[in-house]
């Protein structure tokens, strides 16, 4: 995975081939920004570029080096993520022993923390020992989501890349590169993508429409009957492995912002939803669900949303936290209404 196959993270890549021009690479580099944006394959991609046979701007991409980095079987790449929802200290304990052994073929061994964020406080300790007092033949890349779960103490030892999340061009042309879905199916992926792309996401379509359609009945009509089956599919949606919790809570996202656009009176073409079936059909569903709101209350339900998210990955109850943030929902239609 060169750096010419990663797309969408062009300011990012440029600032790392500045420091490799330049002479001026890090010892620690912090990359941020939501998952699946391309964060671990520029990892991959700068471990390439360091040890690629060919030497050029980019690594080929072919040699054998390249080809053993892009499978992780290179001696002097390696790669910690989380068991669970946790790294534990005895695997960064582990790696940093890994760490100090001197490179088998490269000039820096190489190592990435994907997960940094899911440390534990003696994890932190342990790894930060190895940020202040760094070797001269090490790498280290960490990647998270954001800086809000790290201690500052490791943030401020790093050289930090913030990724910008993918335009639809860009999800649209990943999309179109490595699958062959229809163009339907492909508008309706990136009317969900939120501005990041991954294998599951397109194992899971089928997942997506039943919760689409699902949600969208219940948005369009908060009776009883409606919120008691919204209720049931939350429960099998937060114990189900396919992370079906974080589909709908990223559907719940572009419905109310489509709502707050069409309260507004914008243009309708920039409704993300409007590619999820017949427009007519779908446009008329918006519209109903509008009525239930006001621009405050899709306000605060969007803050519901976030936090219902950021619970959930503090291992919050999954079931639970999207039962709560569907009642709330719901009575936040009902006050409308009177």
């Amino acid at each position: 995975m060169p750096f010419r196959n990663i797309f969408g993270q062009e300011h990012a890549i440029d600032l790392i081939k500045q420091a490799i021009l330049r002479d001026r690479m890090p010892h620690s580099w912090l990359f941020t920004g939501q998952a699946n944006i391309g964060k671990f394959k520029t990892a991959v991609a700068l471990t390439q570029k360091l040890n690629c046979k060919k030497f050029g701007e980019d690594a080929c991409g072919e040699c054998d080096y390249c080809s053993q980095i892009a499978e992780q079987t290179f001696l002097d790449f390696h790669v910690i993520t989380p068991e669970g929802n946790f790294i534990t200290i005895d695997k960064i304990r582990k790696s940093l022993n890994w760490l100090q052994l001197h490179p088998d073929r490269a000039k820096k061994r190489v190592m990435v923390l994907d997960g940094a964020e899911h440390m534990g406080h003696e994890a932190s300790n342990a790894f930060l020992k190895t940020l202040e007092e760094p070797t001269p033949h090490t790498l280290l890349i960490l990647i998270a989501e954001s800086t809000q779960h790290l201690p500052e103490t490791i943030v401020s030892r790093c050289q930090q890349i913030r990724f910008r999340s993918l335009s639809e061009k860009n999800t649209e042309r990943i999309l179109r590169m490595n699958t062959d879905l229809t163009s339907e199916n492909i508008h309706f992926l990136n009317a969900f993508s939120m501005g990041s792309v991954n294998e599951n996401l397109i194992v899971r379509l089928e997942i997506m429409k039943n919760i689409q359609q699902t949600a969208i009945c219940w948005l369009n009509d908060f009776s009883a009957m409606n919120l008691e089956e919204m209720l049931r599919k939350c429960e099998t949606w937060g114990k189900s492995k396919n992370e079906e919790w974080s589909l709908f809570l990223n559907f719940l996202e572009t419905w109310f912002r489509d709502l707050t656009w069409i309260l507004h009176g914008l243009p309708e073409e920039k409704v993300i939803n409007r590619t999820i079936s017949s427009e007519d059909s779908l446009n008329l569903e918006l519209r109903n669900s509008a009525k239930y709101f006001n621009a405050q209350q899709i306000n605060e339900i969007f803050d519901r949303i976030v936090k219902s998210r950021r619970s959930i990955e503090l291992n919050a109850n999954k079931s639970l936290s999207l039962e709560s943030l569907c009642l709330y929902i719901s009575r936040s239609a009902s006050c409308k209404i009177k």
